[in-house]
């Protein structure tokens, strides 16, 4: 039986997709969740990512909740990213992630990746600690773009219109580089689900 790897997000995306994941007709014992990135908070604190899967995923499953892998915030920031490249490549023998779900913030970044961050680039691990987030809490960890564009298939969620005009940017690609417009030039295998109209001429 072949295993499945699938990176979830955290935040107002979860909101939206985990209760659908939920629903769906998933054979659970194949899969292994990671995740795309977290923030630097406890796992019961209300803005972690792992807690919002805990309450509208992994509890609710109950047994049947896959395995889950979570990032360790209770670790100093570095340690924690080295920790969790560790796991990525033990897991995952040195291999690619079946699928990762990721939002997109008005600004373009994606995970914990945002424009013009110093995490974006130079980065050899599959995790990055990211420090100075332009958006509380200034302390995250987040997959690096180096190792999400190795991905398998990436599904990117960007739902409300706030969210159209980075969308809409990006896939004309009139804008400035931006992590979305990395992902959507780079990545091998994305899909873009959204609720907004892209004018004629877009995909």
């Amino acid at each position: 039986m072949r295993k499945f790897s699938c990176a979830i997000s955290g935040g107002a995306t979860a909101l939206l997709f985990l209760p659908a994941l939920r629903a769906a007709q998933v054979d659970w014992a194949r899969l292994t969740v990671f995740w795309t990135d977290e923030r630097a908070v406890p796992a019961d604190d209300p803005e972690s990512n792992y807690g919002i899967a805990e309450r509208m995923l992994l509890s609710p499953l109950g047994a049947k909740a896959p395995r889950a892998l979570r990032m360790r915030t209770d670790l100093p920031l570095a340690q924690a990213a080295q920790a969790y490249d560790e796991t990525l490549a033990h897991e995952l023998s040195d291999g690619a992630l079946d699928l990762a779900i990721l939002g997109v913030g008005e600004d373009g970044h994606v995970c914990a990746l945002f424009p013009g961050h110093p995490a974006l680039s130079g980065n050899e691990l599959r995790t990055v600690a990211v420090d100075n987030a332009p958006r509380p809490p200034s302390s995250r960890l987040s997959l690096s773009m180096r190792f999400l564009l190795q991905s398998r298939q990436i599904w990117l969620v960007a739902v409300g219109p706030r969210k159209l005009p980075v969308l809409q940017a990006a896939l004309a690609r009139t804008q400035r580089e931006t992590p979305l417009d990395v992902v959507l030039q780079q990545s091998k295998n994305v899909t873009v689900f959204t609720d907004q109209v892209i004018r004629r001429g877009h995909r």
